[in-house]
């Protein structure tokens, strides 16, 4: 185990990020960020700089690190053209089309940045939180530099790279968008950057194809502590392709399945079958949160809000959601009646 750490952070050493601010407090995030994870890590303080001139600087002398930190309020510098790092990100991408660049910011990330703004980042992070997402920021610049490396050469390649069982290619090519998935669009400079943003906000955002742990576990019938009691059973299912995050898990739902039946010897509903593999243990079953009877079919949220929970409910205590629109091949979102 002690190897295996150590190997991990060897080779996370290859890895160059670039954090760009003009808060030098933050130079401490920097630091715990490097210590944690491993990596190379240069911050730069823009504070009192004009970064239109730092920025050149940056990217006529120094070479593409993989990934880029950016602070998105810069209004402690001299510039009158970068007050956000959005602005500064836009420029950068010119130059590196394939670098990803993730914000840090302490402002608030639903009321204080437009989706113009968000769209020039590959995500946003609040600055008091960074270090819960350490490991989806290395999921990040891991999943890009395979992508660089080892560019696909046709649409299998790229299915191949997302880790997409056999059962799941044939629909999963249908929803691929065209920014993907037309002829010739592999060899264009945003090729990277639509196919993280596309696995990031749909293939394992919306529960279809993927599942997170809530919704493995109330398919299978199971509380999320009954899955964890038998998740060893369930590796073989774990996403593992490009972009695989270890603090935010996914499954393949067809591999689900599969195992469930394959464990159990039965076919049938899988929330109703998958309950055998803890024993019958009533205490690890799921139960609907609005009306605590047994079998939820779905995960289902409180209500509207962006920060509403989302919890295992039958189907006849909710409704479809008024936010979401239904997509080929992903389940329905629904909400709390």
């Amino acid at each position: 185990m002690v190897y295996g750490i150590r190997n991990c952070i060897r080779m996370n050493k290859e890895l160059k990020f670039l954090w760009v601010d003009d808060e030098p407090q933050r130079k401490r995030a920097a630091d715990s960020l490097k210590d944690e994870l491993g990596v190379d890590m240069t911050f730069i303080c823009v504070e009192g700089e004009n970064i239109d001139t730092k920025l050149n600087e940056i990217l006529s002398t120094s070479s593409q690190p993989d990934l880029i930190i950016m602070d998105h309020i810069l209004t402690r510098t001299s510039s009158e053209t970068f007050k956000r790092g959005s602005t500064a990100a836009t420029v950068i991408h010119e130059k590196w089309p394939e670098c990803p660049i993730v914000s840090v910011t302490a402002v608030d990330l639903k009321s204080d940045v437009d989706t113009r703004q968000r769209s020039a980042y590959e995500n946003m992070f609040r600055d008091y939180r960074i270090s819960e997402h350490y490991q989806t920021i290395l999921s990040i610049a891991n999943g890009f530099g395979k992508l660089r490396k080892n560019r696909p050469k046709d649409i299998n390649a790229l299915l191949n790279q997302i880790d997409c069982p056999m059962d799941d290619r044939e629909k999963i090519r249908k929803i691929l968008p065209i920014e993907i998935k037309e002829e010739g669009n592999l060899n264009d400079e945003s090729f990277i950057v639509e196919v993280y943003r596309w696995f990031n906000s749909v293939l394992a955002e919306r529960p279809g194809f993927l599942y997170n742990k809530k919704w493995a576990a109330t398919y299978m019938g199971l509380s999320e502590d009954g899955f964890n009691s038998v998740s060893k059973l369930f590796e073989p299912a774990k996403y593992q392709g490009i972009f695989s995050d270890s603090s935010n898990e996914r499954w393949w739902k067809s591999q689900l399945t599969q195992i469930i039946a394959e464990k159990t010897g039965k076919v049938g509903l899988p929330w109703k079958i998958g309950r055998e593999l803890v024993a019958s243990k009533a205490s690890l079953y799921s139960k609907c949160y609005s009306s605590k009877k047994e079998f939820p079919e779905t995960v289902a949220a409180m209500d509207e809000s962006v920060d509403t929970e989302w919890h295992a409910m039958r189907l006849e205590e909710t409704e479809p959601h008024p936010n979401y629109e239904d997509m080929l091949f992903f389940e329905q979102l629904r909400i709390m009646k």
